[in-house]
């Protein structure tokens, strides 16, 4: 069973999924942001980060899959174990395990788990459908140009409007 699926699922409406006996992924709201330099605009996000420490089983992801699965919580707790125990033996023995949406786990020099998040996946629900994008850079000197037309046709307008006021008063 894959169970990054269900935790990929958790991840769109929790801010932490609890894989028990591994670690949790954890979730933090990023704003809107600018790239100044490319004049790219990113949406709001939630980034991804995983804790190792916190390996208790909480009882979201079991119950999810259980659900899911329309099997027994018991079964689920099992199939959770049995992946944790495969992702185990496969970062001991490849060092590196991938979590499709979700991101990269691997082993650093000392043995703990160093976890790199995959940006194309935007868990943040309100922010469905949207995605980057670069806006045309815009010059202030033509912006300058049309701000000084625009008060000149507005100064021409007024002075028309003041004189035909001032005829129908007198």
């Amino acid at each position: 069973m894959k169970i990054e699926t269900y935790i990929g699922q958790l991840l769109y409406r929790y801010q932490c999924v609890t894989v028990p006996g591994f670690g949790a992924f954890l979730t933090e709201i990023q704003s809107a942001q600018l790239n100044e330099n490319t004049n790219t605009f990113f949406p709001p996000k939630k980034m991804i980060s995983f804790n190792s420490h916190l390996k208790n089983n909480d009882g979201l992801l079991a119950n999810h899959i259980a659900y899911a699965e329309k099997t027994s919580y018991g079964f689920a707790v099992s199939a959770i174990a049995f992946e944790v125990v495969n992702w185990k033996k496969t970062l001991e023995e490849n060092g590196t395990i991938f979590l499709k949406g979700i991101g990269e786990l691997r082993f650093n020099s000392e043995k703990n788990i160093i976890f790199t998040p995959n940006d194309q996946t935007n868990y943040l629900a309100t922010s469905f459908g949207l995605s980057p994008f670069v806006s045309p850079m815009l010059k202030k000197e033509i912006l300058r140009k049309r701000s000084k037309q625009f008060q000149k046709e507005n100064q021409s307008l007024y002075t028309e409007m003041k004189k035909e006021n001032h005829l129908i008063l007198s």
